[in-house]
């Protein structure tokens, strides 16, 4: 099982994870990190959210915003950190979809992840009916 890491500013990671859970039930092997001021301890924390999520099929980080500090502290661990990937503007239907595909392979999870994410993005537009009378005008 793939393991979730949820970081971001602030009270994001327990937002958009108590979101999901509404949706998905308890969830495990998931870590809640927020940021609020210090990358040293954020750093440090994250690290120590790895070692519990890991079972061997790879660690996901979840960021809120791509090149913001919790973003940019994942990626340095990712990059010394075998099988670990990094998402940065995760959004609703993206980790949505993520916790219930945790046993694919990590980079296809990813992928996937990242595909939901975009096609979960919608703008409502309303779409007008023209009424015709009977004679076929408006």
């Amino acid at each position: 099982m793939i393991g979730i890491v949820l970081t971001g500013h602030g009270a994001f990671p327990t937002a958009i994870y108590e979101s999901v859970q509404l949706i998905a039930g308890e969830m495990e092997r998931i870590e809640l990190i927020p940021f609020n001021e210090d990358p040293e301890k954020l750093r440090h924390q994250l690290e120590e959210a790895v070692k519990k999520v890991d079972t061997g099929s790879g660690v996901v980080f979840f960021t809120d915003l791509a090149g913001g500090t919790p973003f940019n502290v994942s990626s340095k661990i990712a990059a010394v950190t075998e099988n670990t990937h990094v998402i940065g503007g995760t959004n609703t239907p993206m980790l949505l979809s993520g916790v219930f595909q945790r046993e694919m392979e990590v980079s296809e999870f990813v992928q996937k992840a990242l595909e939901d994410g975009k096609k979960g993005v919608k703008q409502f537009e309303v779409k007008v009916k023209e009424l015709q009378d009977d004679s076929g005008g408006i």
